[in-house]
């Protein structure tokens, strides 16, 4: 081809910046729907493996003695489930009559409202999962174990609950870490998961912003 895309794309505005290169209008709409789709399938893709996951964790920690945690987490994981379907219908909702640019500002737009709706839900689960293992640690056989031998090797007067204070600080400086970076940890994975087609979404809304001289 002797001219790029770009090239293509500039000749082609006419009557106040408006497209009318078809091919390239084409391209840009099929670039546009292309990585929509993508991202709402990985969407859709990440709810089912939650609901099987979740199952699926429940009949390992039943196996392993500790249904009640199983449980647990599995009624804290409820409220992601319908967050993320919530989430995905709102974006299966957004108009598709509009400008290839103008439904990805939208659907760009959707994307961080969902993101800020999720790190919401995780800056309570995180902290709300640590204590429920914890919990869990501390009344199995193993944590008595455990703690039978943190106060044989390091004894105390001062005890809770059976367990001695220096393991309550630790405890409790755990948690002040996971209250504290909670959403981050979330932004971490969901980066790990997501960033390449984030990427590539903001990359698309750029590359047409720029073409278009906005």
């Amino acid at each position: 081809m002797s001219k790029s895309i770009e090239a293509m794309w500039k000749q082609g505005f006419v009557n106040e910046g408006e497209l009318s290169a078809p091919k390239v209008n084409d391209l840009y709409n099929q670039k546009s729907q292309n990585i929509v789709d993508k991202l709402q399938a990985m969407f859709a893709l990440n709810i089912k493996a939650i609901i099987i996951g979740c199952a699926v964790m429940f009949v390992v920690m039943t196996m392993i003695g500790a249904p009640l945690l199983g449980g647990y987490i599995c009624l804290l994981v409820s409220p992601l489930i319908y967050i993320a379907k919530r989430e995905l219908n709102k974006s299966y909702d957004l108009s598709k009559g509009q400008s290839s640019l103008d439904y990805l500002q939208n659907f760009d737009l959707w994307l961080k409202s969902s993101i800020a709706a999720y790190g919401a839900y995780y800056r309570v689960a995180y902290p709300l999962l640590y204590l429920g293992m914890v919990t869990q640690a501390i009344v199995s056989q193993a944590g008595h174990k455990v703690l039978a031998l943190c106060l044989t090797q390091l004894p105390t007067d001062y005890v809770l609950f059976d367990v001695p204070y220096y393991l309550w600080l630790v405890i409790l400086l755990v948690f002040v870490v996971v209250v504290r970076y909670s959403e981050a940890i979330y932004r971490f994975d969901l980066n790990v998961v997501y960033g390449r087609q984030f990427k590539k979404l903001e990359e698309l809304i750029a590359d047409m912003r720029e073409l278009k001289g906005i």
